[in-house]
């Protein structure tokens, strides 16, 4: 499979979470516009800590394999548009989170 270069603009990524993760969104997927700034999956982890107050332990790399486009990746892997992201906890434990909302 053959991966375009990515766009510089905003991207339209379909993220996926699973186990713990899954119930502490409280969903198991959501369709989000990533802002120019998230250019790879390690950007990515790091806006989505920002994303929800309290959510920053969530999405620490140690604690999470991701997958994009049904792919395991590394953080250095670039993100395009439409691209489908999951998360999946690596640990069956969830991180404390007591100001999640």
């Amino acid at each position: 499979m053959q991966r375009r270069e990515p766009d510089a603009g905003e991207k339209r990524l379909t993220l996926l979470y699973f186990a713990w993760l899954a119930k502490k969104m409280r969903k198991e997927s959501e369709q989000v516009i990533a802002p120019a700034s998230v250019t790879d999956v390690a950007s990515l982890l790091q806006w989505l800590g920002q994303y929800k107050r309290g959510a920053t332990p969530l999405f620490q790399p140690e604690r999470l394999r991701i997958t994009v486009n049904k792919q395991f990746t590394e953080a250095f892997t670039r993100l395009q548009d439409g691209d489908e992201v999951a998360l999946v906890p690596s640990s069956p434990s969830p991180p404390p989170t007591p100001d999640l909302i």
